[in-house]
């Protein structure tokens, strides 16, 4: 079959007891195990330890470490969180699925993960199209975030959460950003120069 195929052309060699580790990943992972192995490989298999699963596990457990990133730690993605001023289309659906896909390897890797999603329902471009449609901006919003969280719910995107920056949560967590920047001076009246397109 392709999977067997696959597995055999990552390196798996079943003649030798390397065989289990797969077989315990394949353990962990939505692909159903059957028709993976030979009767032999099965059999091999089958003979381990638990201490020897213990072992494979933490064999496999965890990401190759990098300078930012130990392998180990808890992982958090994001998709972009969605600007709402029309429906959403292809390109959503495409930073989605390849937000899900870092967090379901990262999961099967044995890595806490938190994914997030959800939508920015601020901006000039959000008022002026509401006003557009003769609706409230909220009201416009509300609508509009629903086929955000359906395109999701579509897609079987395995998000932990979904945010929308008119929640009372958001906006507290940003009043209190806001005024710990002021109070350590990090914001300030200034002058920028610079080209801006509202597009």
């Amino acid at each position: 079959s392709p999977s067997t195929s696959a597995a055999f052309a990552s390196g798996v060699d079943t003649a030798s007891p390397s065989v289990s580790s797969f077989a315990y990943a394949s353990s962990i992972s939505p692909r159903p195990a059957s028709g993976l192995f030979s009767s032999t490989g099965s059999s091999r298999a089958s003979v381990n330890n638990a201490a020897s699963s213990s072992a494979l596990h933490a064999d496999i457990t965890g990401t190759p470490a990098t300078s930012f990133d130990d392998g180990k730690c808890p992982f958090e993605v994001t998709t972009p969180i969605y600007y709402v001023n029309d429906k959403p289309h292809i390109g959503h659906a495409y930073t989605s699925v390849a937000c899900d896909v870092i967090a379901r390897f990262m999961r099967l890797s044995g890595r806490e993960v938190f994914f997030l999603s959800g939508t920015d329902e601020h901006g000039q471009k959000v008022e002026d199209t509401a006003a557009k449609r003769g609706v409230p901006p909220q009201e416009f919003v509300d609508d509009l975030s629903v086929s955000f969280r359906e395109l999701l719910d579509l897609m079987d995107i395995s998000n932990d959460k979904f945010i929308r920056t008119t929640e009372d949560d958001h906006k507290k967590a940003v009043q209190h950003l806001w005024n710990t920047l002021v109070e350590k001076e990090y914001i300030y009246l200034g002058n920028y120069e610079g080209w801006y397109s509202v597009r």
